[in-house]
């Protein structure tokens, strides 16, 4: 090492000391301080139940004022305590120079999770990555470059940026680089192994990444990322970034997150918290079905539907869900709606208490509403003729009950044919004119719904009276946008009149006949920006390249990073099998790694391996439908439930060709096998998939390996599993 390395490094240390030790201080100060506030709110309040009595009301507005306050600089004092904890874990993780361009003066802007001023001197020490100035550190080189800064745009030169690894008070490592974040930093965080919840990414934002991140103008944001893009860690980073940046007017409250399922809410749950912001509220398409079906009938759940179409779908319903899953249905379900008003509705004349309003006026009054929903202008019609003939009864000196009010109700109620909404969207396939639709429409029994008509009923219902939203939600996040259907969609944005993230995979989708496209859901969102994110960073370059032998996507470029070729192995029968697999799970158990997921294409096999594998000594976590919480270590479950987690090592059982031979089985094994971080082993009793077939191709480098005999690995097992 050179005098000016020595040197530099030096200055480098000197400066972390530094900051770790005026960290330390404010902490001791801010702890202080939150220890004499809540002092100070405890005698308030009990001045203030001693002399309660006494007070008259402007001294008891005046006191709840000042605790009020009391309680407010409390609070953000917990808050500036929490962000220098987490400072004083890792301090900063890179550093820009930057000459500006009106002044010639250079200077370092170290960059952390949060930002943080010397107390006395009040000179930033450190930059939170979401401050404008960071941005230099992520979106250029060495060179001319630019930031928006309140002021305008600031116009210079960076003269360096350099990473770091700091732990503590402990410089790991540092190093200078000329380009973006990446090389060596990356490698070394992707090569790490996964942990139990999804981490922040400060550190290895990358360029593509933080255009999506600080993009504060869409109103509607479309993510198309490839498997292992960050694409869900980016969106949370997206929230983080605009919380940061419009703080004043936007809190985490006003935020939600549509998510798949309560592992996966469990799994991310960690990230915002880790960036300083409180966790957001969570939204499933489930409670929002329940929501407004609870009352009105049963209903088959997407789970359910997952798991029937795995055991087989019958032509008919794989019809019915085609056709609802179109932009068109919603078209013509909207156009049918829309024309009941005028088309279904008889007026007649109304009589109470012998008093009349005539036809017409029936009719001019239920046309004056004209626009509004269905049901809700025969309630205002219902309304206006009880407060007219009330009036009428009233001046006579007659008298009016809540009787009358009911009678006339069910008068409007008989000149429309439709008692509600589900009778409306029934009508709707028994449509004379359309005689394309009869038999689109399949109950599950008497008081159950196919999956498939859930939200277009809860559609039906939203368009036909009035319905509250979530007014209070001013952004809206939409993970597995692939997963939805139009009408899905419309419910959405029936509901949430605010900005979104909408992101997604279209090669992950679960149930080919009602995914949605992007072009079609661009076309849903023709007012929003559309990203892409291409760069795939979860599984080494082997496991990706295996991925896109079973669904390709020539868009998709993986980061240069090696490790073991996938394994697949041939067994005799199924007790070599699992006895394969028993020796992979000890193989894992001795291994530098910590996660291994084991995905099996449905959760009823899942359950089945599971209880093998635990009978057999093997301690790990089963997933299914109903978990809400994702653990580390060994985890069981299937390719839908495993959608957006990951893992070091994942085991892929049962590729034969009799479990994996649809469209959507070829979805399924392509989600389990790129859950793999860093190894993927496959296995398989009998003729191998068709989608695996290109691993027998002459020439493969894939390790395709004969599952050794039962009687071999029975006497290996106590020795492999203990």
């Amino acid at each position: 090492m050179t005098d000016v390395q020595t040197r530099d490094e030096e200055r480098e240390r000197q400066y972390l000391a530094e900051t770790v030790r005026l960290l330390k201080r404010e902490l001791e100060r801010l702890g202080a301080s939150i220890d004499r506030t809540a002092k100070t709110i405890q005698e308030q309040k009990e001045f203030m139940w001693e002399n309660w009595r006494d007070m008259d009301f402007a001294e008891k507005a005046a006191m709840r004022t000042e605790v009020n306050t009391s309680v407010g600089v409390g609070d953000s004092a917990v808050t500036v305590r929490r962000h220098v904890e987490r400072l004083l874990e890792s301090p900063y993780f890179g550093r820009v120079d930057f000459r500006r361009a009106d002044d010639g003066e250079g200077k370092g802007h170290y960059i952390g999770v949060h930002d943080f001023s010397d107390p006395e001197t009040q000179e930033i020490l450190v930059h939170d990555w979401r401050a404008p100035v960071s941005s230099l550190y992520y979106d250029f080189e060495l060179g001319e470059a630019h930031f928006e800064a309140p002021t305008g745009t600031v116009h210079g030169t960076i003269t360096g940026k350099r990473q770091y690894k700091v732990a503590g008070d402990r410089l790991e490592y540092m190093f200078d680089s000329a380009l973006t974040i990446g090389d060596e930093v990356l490698q070394r965080e992707l090569s790490r192994s996964a942990d139990d919840r999804m981490k922040n990414i400060v550190a290895t934002i990358q360029r593509e990444q933080n255009e999506v991140i600080r993009n504060e103008s869409a109103k509607v944001l479309i993510l198309q990322g490839v498997a292992g893009s960050g694409k869900t860690s980016i969106a949370l980073h997206r929230v983080a970034f605009l919380l940061y940046r419009f703080k004043d007017s936007l809190s985490s409250d006003d935020v939600m997150i549509l998510s798949p399922n309560k592992v996966f809410g469990d799994y991310i749950a960690g990230v915002l918290p880790e960036l300083g912001e409180e966790q957001i509220a969570e939204i499933d398409f489930e409670r929002i079905a329940d929501r407004f079906l609870a009352k009105v009938t049963e209903y088959e759940t997407f789970s359910e539907q997952v798991v029937k179409l795995l055991d087989g779908a019958e032509a008919a319903a794989a019809e019915r869900m085609r056709f609802k899953a179109t932009p068109q249905f919603v078209t013509q379900l909207d156009a049918w709606l829309a024309a009941r008003g005028d088309e279904d509705f008889t007026p007649r004349q109304i009589e109470q208490r012998n008093k009349r309003l005539s036809e017409e006026w029936v009719a001019d009054a239920f046309a004056a509403s004209r626009g509004l929903p269905v049901f809700t202008r025969l309630d205002l019609l219902a309304e206006n003729a009880a407060n007219t003939l009330r009036q009428q009864v009233l001046d006579k000196g007659g008298k009016w009950s809540a009787a009358d009010t009911n009678g006339i109700r069910k008068q409007v109620r008989a000149m429309f044919p439709h008692k509600d909404a589900f009778a409306l969207y029934k009508a709707f396939y028994q449509d004379p004119g359309h005689p394309e639709r009869r038999g689109l429409f399949k109950p599950l029994g008497r008081k159950k719904i196919e999956y498939a008509d859930v939200f277009p009923l809860v559609y039906t219902m939203i368009r036909t009276s009035r319905q509250e939203g979530y007014g209070h939600i001013r952004h809206l996040l939409v993970d597995e946008m692939q997963d939805y259907t139009p009408v899905q969609y419309a419910v959405l944005r029936a509901l949430f009149s605010c900005k979104m993230t909408i992101l997604g995979d279209a090669n992950q989708k679960v149930n080919p006949f009602s995914s949605s496209s992007l072009p079609v859901i661009r076309d849903i969102f023709p007012e929003a920006d559309c990203l892409e994110l291409c760069k795939s960073y979860r599984s080494t370059t082997e496991i990706t390249d295996f991925a896109q032998h079973i669904s390709r996507n020539d868009k998709l470029v993986p980061i240069e990073r090696h490790g073991l070729p996938p394994q697949v192995a041939a067994a005799a029968d199924h007790k070599a099998q699992e006895a394969e697999i028993l020796a992979l799970v000890e193989r894992h158990r001795r291994s530098e790694y910590r996660s291994l997921g084991i995905v099996c294409k449905t959760v009823a096999q899942a359950e089945e391996l599971y209880r093998t594998l635990s009978a057999a000594g093997v301690e790990l976590t089963f997933l299914d439908y109903e978990s809400t919480e994702f653990n580390a270590g060994t985890v069981i479950t299937s390719a839908h439930i495993a959608k957006g987690l990951e893992f070091d090592a994942v085991i892929v059982p049962d590729v034969d060709d009799t479990n994996y031979a649809t469209e959507m089985d070829k979805c399924m094994l392509y989600i389990a096998c790129t859950r793999a971080m860093h190894e993927l082993h496959l296995t398989h009793v009998g003729p191998i998939s068709r989608f695996l077939e290109f691993t027998k191709e002459p020439g493969s480098r894939l390790g395709v390996v004969e599952a050794e005999t039962a009687e071999t690995l029975d006497r290996a097992i106590p020795a492999r599993v203990g």
